[in-house]
């Protein structure tokens, strides 16, 4: 028993890149299975939680076999609420004025926009579908997906990874596999016939490289902070936010949704990266 351990630890120490690709693939299948067999987000559900529950199951499992601890992933309890309120401020901020922006452009063009609460699910390709589930459950499927995708990508990733690399290649691997966890949405769409090979290639780059970028500010918050709770808060505000407050308009609800998404992002992407910027020489070594 000893003997294995010893064995676990060394791969986990002496092959973290294979060993992160290795945990990836398996929270993939689980994903692939939800969007292509389940499809609980076409269901009454209106959310594909699933993949995620089980996500954070390999979590546990890859955290136990490695003799580490949620803490040591960036869960640490030291300034937590403070950096919670940061990450909900910064996502409050950036989402008024896209929506702000959303709004005027809407009434120059003589649309009529509102805003509209509601819980509705996400879409590349389709105009917002509202479900039945209440907004209480759309708001814990979203705590399920930002614990699992943060605990994962920031932390479980960024925790074995920086023990053989440097900041900036660490932050690269785990915000490109970020962006290639979201493939899935566009491919779907093509192979189900919403949409042609030119654009899901096309919208499916764009989205990959917008999730990117948001996962290199995720890094950016993760080593500001030395924990992971304010990019796991802004991330659950982002998620949120989407799927209960939406812009109706004589054009349909959420015409601009994806322009609107884009616009509070690259924003916030900008604000922290100036800010990490200004900081990073006085910041802690975390990495």
């Amino acid at each position: 028993m000893e003997q294995d351990k010893k064995t676990i630890d060394k791969v986990f120490s002496q092959y973290p890149l294979s060993v992160c690709i290795a945990i990836y693939l398996i929270c993939y299948a689980f994903r692939l299975w939800e969007y292509f067999v389940l499809k609980t987000d076409e269901s009454v559900i209106g959310e594909n939680f699933i993949h995620k529950a089980c996500g954070i199951v390999v979590i546990f499992a890859a955290l136990f076999a490695s003799g580490l601890h949620w803490r040591d992933i960036g869960f640490i309890r030291a300034d937590r609420l403070k950096n919670i309120g940061f990450g909900l401020a910064l996502g409050a901020g950036f989402y008024t004025i896209a929506y702000a922006v959303e709004c005027i452009v809407l009434y120059v063009q003589g649309a009529s926009p509102s805003l509209k609460i509601a819980s509705g699910g996400f879409s590349l390709v389709k105009s917002t579908e509202f479900v039945s589930t209440g907004i209480a459950f759309i708001l814990l499927f979203n705590v399920l997906n930002v614990w699992m995708e943060e605990g994962l990508f920031r932390g479980l990733f960024t925790r074995l990874l920086r023990e053989r690399y440097e900041f900036k290649t660490v932050i690269f691997i785990t915000a490109l596999l970020f962006g290639l966890w979201h493939l899935a949405m566009p491919v779907r769409s093509f192979i189900e016939g919403q949409m042609k090979l030119a654009p899901m290639l096309l919208l499916g780059a764009g989205y990959v490289a917008l999730t990117f970028v948001y996962g290199l500010k995720m890094s950016f918050l993760y080593r500001m902070t030395g924990s992971i709770w304010a990019g796991l808060s802004e991330h659950f505000f982002n998620n949120s936010v989407i799927n209960i407050v939406h812009v109706a308009s004589s054009r349909g609800s959420d015409h601009l949704q994806v322009v609107r998404i884009v616009t509070a992002q690259l924003l916030s992407f900008i604000f922290v990266t100036i800010l990490y910027l200004l900081k990073r020489k006085n910041l802690l070594p975390v990495f």
